[in-house]
């Protein structure tokens, strides 16, 4: 039986933006997303608004298939109304093309969803759609 490595998912709120920033590490499964998703849901302090999942220390261990079902499980059980923004921050080329993947089966036209290489970038992108919300 294969040992199953430790993954953390550290969530913080900006206090200025009210983003959320999401910190992975490890390798994440399906199950892994799943509950990190959840966990953001659940989180006291979090209104809804832009999420930025940075996957730079986490690597994915995903099949294609299982990207459709953590897109139908988001869609399924998002809170209502979902983020304005949704950024993937990775920069291994396998996980990139995951993430692609993922934005295409989530089609929901009240987020926008982006998967970038730099977590600044996405930092400022998922902002942009919070200036001037209160």
């Amino acid at each position: 039986m294969r040992r199953r490595e430790v993954v953390t998912v550290a969530i913080k709120i900006e206090a200025d933006s009210g983003v959320a920033v999401a910190t992975c590490s490890g390798v994440l499964r399906r199950v892994d997303a799943q509950d990190g998703v959840m966990a953001l849901w659940k989180m006291s302090g979090w209104t809804g608004r832009s999420v930025v999942w940075d996957f730079r220390d986490a690597r994915f261990d995903i099949e294609s298939p299982e990207i459709r079902q953590i897109a139908h499980f988001v869609s399924r059980n998002q809170p209502t109304p979902p983020p304005s923004r949704v950024a993937f921050v990775t920069p291994r080329d396998a996980d990139f093309g995951l993430a692609r993947m993922f934005g295409v089966f989530r089609e929901d036209p009240r987020t926008e969803f982006r998967v970038f290489r730099d977590c600044e970038e996405a930092l400022s992108w998922a902002r942009i759609s919070e200036e001037g919300n209160p």
